[in-house]
């Protein structure tokens, strides 16, 4: 169901600011050699950069969950979008990799509060099915935004020396921050009056939530870790052309046809995230298994699909699980994104000790088999 009353201003308004918001976050890991050289780093440092994002994303879900549920999600989405979009334009500047790495902290934590509110507003104007295929459209702008900065940002290093890798963001956030400023009196968004009285724990520990937050782990920490380092994989191999662009793409369609399928298929929220996993799973460990020629070229296109099926319906999975919404999409990002943020750094040391990925393949295929676990205990609890 969609709320009918709601302009279309206001049901687009999260979809742009996710977009600027994706930019940011993936422009920089579009050209891997350029942060390794300027900062004297390597692939452990490098991914660092992408875990000193993810932890405010997970510090700042409690106090985020508290202000959904105390406000319209309308006014804090335009507020944090114009918070990263401002803190973006500092981020080319950074004379130190200590400084860019405290910049993109001080940033995550305007994006994380983005993620989740924005996640927020898509529950509070759409229910059953069309929730889930917009939740599936809102992540898919994210990994849109994120497709775009891995064409710009090599464009920009070749043209102004670096500036612009981030600030362009500040850029993109503009539509969102006009769209929410024109329908800053709404109250469609407004908390639900039955939520308010629900205790955080109680939200926090229901088993739906918990098994979401699995789910959410491993499918975000499988999206973080193949985004922050396709390029430099494709480097690798000697492959010529945007493919990290198109992995990214890739996973836009994914997001897009997993709420589509929940829409128009009988497949259901459990269904999707248990059949996505089990295809994740066996991308990751043939990848991790000596997997040569085009299915080299051929498994990360093919992982990223599936691991980006399901954003939708987990999502979906936690909204509805309990009357706070907000604070059960917090809970899920907190805990998904707790873990991602180790990956990028943890790949990057394998990459550095081992020359390959093998190892962060093998482990971001046990986490995928979790996922399927908890799909099907998910199924089991719906049909009870």
């Amino acid at each position: 169901m969609t709320d009918s009353r709601a302009p279309w201003a206001l049901r687009v308004a999260p979809h742009l600011a996710v977009f600027g918001m994706g930019y940011v976050t993936f422009a920089y890991a579009g050209v891997p050699a350029f942060f390794l050289d300027r900062y004297d780093i390597g692939y452990a440092a490098f991914g660092l950069l992408m875990s000193a994002t993810l932890l405010p994303f997970v510090l700042v879900q409690w106090p985020a969950s508290r202000l959904v549920e105390r406000a319209t999600s309308t006014r804090l989405l335009l507020g944090a979008t114009v918070a990263q979009g401002a803190l973006a334009l500092t981020l080319d500047f950074a004379p130190s990799y200590e400084v860019l790495l405290g910049l993109r902290f001080l940033w995550g934590i305007a994006a994380g509060t983005l993620l989740s509110v924005g996640a927020t507003h898509v529950a509070r104007l759409y229910e059953g099915t069309a929730a889930s295929r917009q939740q599936g459209l809102y992540g898919g702008m994210l990994t849109l935004g994120g497709a775009v900065g891995f064409l710009a940002a090599p464009r920009f290093v070749a043209a102004t020396d670096g500036t612009g890798v981030h600030a362009l963001g500040a850029l993109l956030a503009l539509p969102a921050v006009g769209t929410l400023w024109i329908n800053r009196s709404d109250r469609l968004t407004a908390p639900t009056s039955s939520g308010g009285g629900v205790s955080p724990l109680s939200v926090a520990t229901d088993p739906r939530v918990l098994l979401a937050s699995l789910c959410y782990v491993a499918i975000i920490s499988s999206y973080m870790t193949l985004s922050t380092f396709v390029t430099a994989y494709f480097d690798e191999l000697g492959v010529v052309g945007p493919l990290n662009a198109l992995v990214l793409g890739t996973a836009t369609v994914g997001r897009g046809l997993g709420g589509s399928a929940v829409f128009r298929l009988p497949v259901g929220d459990e269904g999707v995230i248990g059949g996505a996993t089990g295809v994740a799973l066996a991308g990751l460990l043939l990848l991790a298994g000596g997997s040569s020629g085009p299915l080299l070229v051929a498994l990360p296109f093919v992982v990223m699909l599936a691991v980006s099926v399901p954003f939708g319906a987990v999502y979906n999975v936690a909204a509805s699980a309990t009357d706070a919404e907000g604070t059960a999409l917090a809970t899920v990002v907190a805990v998904g994104n707790l873990a991602a943020l180790a990956f990028p750094a943890i790949t990057g040391t394998v990459r550095d000790a081992t020359g390959g990925y093998d190892g962060a393949f093998v482990l971001l295929g046990a986490l995928n088999a979790l996922a399927v676990g908890a799909a099907v205990t998910l199924s089991r609890r719906r049909r009870q």
